[in-house]
């Protein structure tokens, strides 16, 4: 599947969430804290999400991340103490956006309250606008370097490194060099986590 039909399916869905919700572009908007007009063009294919305007829209709905992203949540293994995510378990389809590769990987463990993703970033031609949202972000770069524009700092993080900061604080990622970054993504505290783990 190429980027722009998965741009196009990913707008059909979050349209189709916004519309289930009873929500307006600007309801939900406003609720994300992002402008009405960038969510036009998502819901039209013609821009897509960064992880932070993911977790902002997940959060509004009160609905998994994954469920934007795969058309559904991710496979489940049944409530236990521990869950476990395989390299090869990953699979060859991952759900791009943009210049953006998610692998969700979630275990229903008791009382959870992370949403952890594997994300592969392409090297950024346009960067995303800084958003703030509710909750917490652990970031660990497993190779390449990612730049974190945190409200006005702006932090190169390497292969090996990691970084901690409030989501309230207005951040985006770009990957200014010529290779792809991965990375392990944890978001703490918000809506869609919560929720997934009081269901």
């Amino acid at each position: 599947m190429d980027a722009d039909s998965t741009l196009t399916e990913v707008g059909a869905r979050l349209r189709e969430f916004r519309k289930n919700a009873g929500f307006s572009l600007r309801d939900l908007a406003a609720k994300a804290e992002m402008s009405a007009s960038f969510l036009s063009l998502v819901e039209r294919g013609e821009s897509s999400l960064s992880l932070t305007s993911l977790f902002a829209i997940a959060r509004a709905l009160e609905i998994d991340p994954a469920e934007l992203i795969e058309g559904g949540s991710a496979p489940m293994q049944p409530r236990a103490e521990y869950g476990l995510s395989r390299n090869a378990d990953r699979g060859d389809h991952p759900t791009v956006v943009g210049q953006r590769e998610y692998y969700a990987f979630t275990a229903e463990i008791s009382e959870a309250r992370a949403d952890p993703i594997f994300v592969r970033v392409h090297p950024t031609t346009v960067a995303t606008p800084t958003l703030g949202h509710d909750g917490e972000e652990v970031a660990i770069v497993l190779s390449g370097t990612l730049t974190f524009q945190i409200r006005d700092d702006f932090v190169d993080v390497s292969a090996g490194d990691a970084i901690h900061f409030s989501s309230r604080t207005p951040h985006t990622i770009t990957n200014r060099t010529e290779h792809v970054a991965e990375a392990i993504w944890l978001s703490v505290g918000s809506t869609a986590a919560l929720h997934r783990a009081s269901s």
